[in-house]
């Protein structure tokens, strides 16, 4: 028979399972009320947040009603930043099918993997740490997707791995799970790094705040 301790976390993986997917359908709905280009970055910051709240805080929150109001929270921002990391992605895409010497060809791929890398924590930034400016969230994201290259690295191998897999063998829960399993793989990744980031940001302010005491 199993414990009540089993049922319970069978139950918690259960209701996680259907979070990962509720939140992939509300990422596809509300990107579509934004008409795309005006929705996918709020979406995707209310995704993240709700990750973040859930997995890192360990908060239990309603998802729709919690996911709205995060849509709402910082909607231009995200909007921009967006817009930003898709443009850069765009144009060095196009690049690379379209210039002919293999070496801008090769840079071109180079600065493509560098901005993902470097934009793969940036709605998680702006959901789990205190940056007020773009650009601040922006810095914070490349020091975290390169500072802990190898977290970012393993990331994306499980990612592209687990979806190859389901394109080919199971692709209805490719469709069900989509973009909200990557949220919540980028989120779980991110947990430590942000846990750890925020060490090292405060230990740093407190080195700063014991050298500037010392000196007077």
């Amino acid at each position: 028979m199993l414990s009540l301790d089993r049922i319970v976390k069978i139950n918690d993986f259960m209701i996680g399972i259907w979070k990962v997917a509720y939140l992939n359908v509300l990422w596809i709905g509300f990107s579509l009320l934004g008409l795309g280009i005006f929705g996918v970055g709020p979406a995707t910051y209310a995704m993240m947040k709700y990750y973040d709240r859930w997995l890192r805080c360990e908060e239990s929150l309603p998802v729709a009603k919690t996911f709205w109001k995060f849509y709402k929270e910082r909607w231009k921002q995200s909007v921009l930043i967006s817009w930003i990391g898709l443009g850069i992605i765009f144009v060095l895409t196009i690049n690379i099918f379209n210039v002919i010497e293999w070496y801008l060809q090769v840079g071109n791929v180079m600065m493509l993997a560098l901005t993902v890398v470097g934009m793969t924590h940036i709605y998680n930034v702006m959901a789990a740490l205190k940056f007020q400016t773009i650009r601040e969230m922006v810095r914070a994201s490349f020091m975290m997707g390169l500072g802990y290259l190898h977290y970012t690295i393993i990331l994306w191998t499980v990612v592209i791995s687990l979806y190859y897999l389901l394109s080919v063998n199971f692709i209805s829960l490719l469709f069900l799970f989509g973009i909200g399993f990557i949220g919540f793989c980028i989120s779980f990744v991110g947990k430590r790094i942000v846990m750890e980031f925020e060490e090292s940001t405060e230990d740093k302010e407190t080195k700063n705040i014991l050298l500037k005491g010392e000196s007077k």
